[in-house]
């Protein structure tokens, strides 16, 4: 459900800005779900290989060297990567 700010008594606006993290202001709007961990789905890389594939990825996006179709290659890459992880997953663009 979706609460409008000026609409939050003070406590309820505290609570949205710690969950948050950030303070809001009057013109916004919250909303805020809660998730069973069974929506979550776990990595199945090790943290170790996690970092080593975030540092190839941004070794990879760095390079100056890329072509265009180095660059359509990556975007199916990473929907394709979407899309294992997140089944309704769809490009935006």
């Amino acid at each position: 459900m979706l609460h409008h700010v000026k609409d939050l008594s003070p406590e309820q606006r505290h609570a949205a800005e710690i969950l948050l993290g950030h303070a809001v202001s009057e013109d916004e709007a919250v909303s805020i779900k809660s998730l069973g961990l069974s929506t979550l789905i776990p990595s199945n890389l090790s943290p170790e290989a996690r970092i080593e594939a975030l540092k190839a990825l941004n070794e990879r996006l760095a390079s100056p060297n890329g072509s265009e179709a180095d660059a359509e290659e990556e975007a199916s890459a990473v929907n394709e990567a979407m899309r294992s992880t997140r089944p309704n997953y769809r490009p935006v663009g």
